[in-house]
């Protein structure tokens, strides 16, 4: 009786332990710059350039003036404690292609909505190659300063599939905490989501986005600030959790018994 209790608790440890050992981090740290520190010049308007994060992706408009390339910037000053102190951005040469400092963050700009262009829309992402059936789960650290003005702020996962298109997916809209004071800079929180690939996906994409905002006439500080991301996938799936589960309790039934 005693060897078959051990190897029950043994089968029920290792349904979980295997299951979690098969994570793989696809954003985090420096992999795929998932602390933002790498950056590359990016031309704003012609002849002017500022740095934006290597290896993700942008996308800017405003609902009258339509594309435009300065929502949001590299920054050595708006990734401060708590997020984590990194510097990869030591890797990079100066300014322009660096952000001026050795941790950066990005920094959208809120203000960049107005009367004359509409109100202004910006993501940032990355895509990674996934499987259907696969819990992704990604972090990230987001801020703001009191006067910012936006319709919605989001941390999301979405999945595409082979063409391209987004098939499914969760989102995270940040307004409801994001300006809760909590006696950091820029009153910096951790945001966590997860969610699980849906038939058909060929790739995972974690974005950050500022939605709809506007330039506040009050003046004042109107950053949005997000850094230091991750996005892991294998994380244990609920049948290899569900399976622990089964074979922990059938020991414990075993061990009530004797």
């Amino acid at each position: 009786m005693k060897r078959l209790l051990t190897l029950v608790l043994a089968l029920g440890l290792l349904a979980c332990v295997t299951s979690a050992a098969s994570a793989v981090t696809l954003i985090g740290g420096s992999t795929n710059n998932g602390n933002l520190d790498l950056t590359q010049a990016t031309e704003i308007v012609p002849g002017f350039f500022l740095p934006k994060p290597q290896v993700w992706q942008n996308v800017g408009t405003r609902t009258i003036g339509g594309p435009y390339e300065d929502e949001m910037s590299s920054e050595p000053w708006a990734g401060p404690a708590p997020t984590p102190v990194t510097m990869d951005g030591l890797l990079n040469p100066p300014h322009p292609e660096g952000c001026g400092g050795p941790d950066c963050a990005v920094f959208f700009k809120p203000f960049s909505g107005n009367t004359a262009n509409g109100a202004a829309t910006g993501h940032l992402f990355q895509d990674n190659p996934a499987s259907p059936g696969e819990i992704y789960e990604m972090t990230g650290w987001a801020g703001a300063e009191a006067n910012a003005l936006m319709a919605d702020a989001e941390f999301a996962i979405d999945f595409l599939n082979g063409g391209g298109g987004v098939i499914g997916g969760t989102s995270l809209s940040l307004l409801p905490t994001l300006f809760t004071p909590n006696g950091q800079p820029f009153n910096y929180k951790k945001y966590v989501l997860a969610a699980v690939a849906p038939a058909g996906t060929a790739a995972v994409r974690a974005r950050a986005s500022m939605i709809g905002a506007m330039s506040n006439p009050a003046g004042g500080g109107q950053a949005y600030v997000v850094d230091d991301f991750t996005l892991n996938s294998g994380i244990p799936e609920p049948t290899s959790f569900v399976l622990g589960l089964i074979v922990m309790l059938s020991y414990l039934g075993l061990a009530r018994r004797r």
